[in-house]
């Protein structure tokens, strides 16, 4: 059993937004692609890691700021500061990645990175949730 089995995805982290939801299932995934990564040694897929975190930190954060934008969201300013915080994690392993040889601390740093970005989702993203299902229920429209 691997100790990362608390951070597999499942339908009680849903947002109900399906682009959120999408971009949260590809997170998960990555704690297998860093696990076959570290096995193999593959330093090519630990590079493919941080590349694909430094589009996820644009693009995943501007998605969950426009909805929480949209509805002017109480927790707005908590969240955004998460997300800064982790912009700053994934600059730090880009650092590390092209000055130090030391694979062991970016392995650590990536892992450090995933397993608190899953904590975020499952304590702060899943009140998402109740905007996206506020919205649906105020905007519902007969078939």
């Amino acid at each position: 059993m691997s100790t990362h089995d608390a951070s597999h995805w499942n339908q009680n982290l849903e947002t109900g937004d399906f682009h959120v939801d999408l971009q949260h299932q590809e997170l998960f995934q990555l704690v297998t692609s860093l696990d076959i990564a570290i096995r193999d040694q593959d330093m090519g897929q630990i590079k493919a890691i941080i590349v694909f975190l430094e589009r996820y930190v644009i693009d995943h954060f501007d998605a969950e700021e426009t909805i929480m934008k949209k509805v002017s969201f109480d927790g707005y300013d908590y969240h955004k500061a998460e997300h800064d915080m982790f912009e700053d994690m994934v600059h730090e392993m880009r650092r590390m990645l092209d000055t130090s040889p030391a694979r062991t601390h970016l392995i650590f740093a990536i892992r450090k990175f995933i397993d608190r970005l899953v904590i975020h989702i499952r304590t702060v993203d899943i009140r998402i949730a109740d905007i996206v299902h506020s919205c649906d229920h105020d905007t519902a429209e007969s078939p």
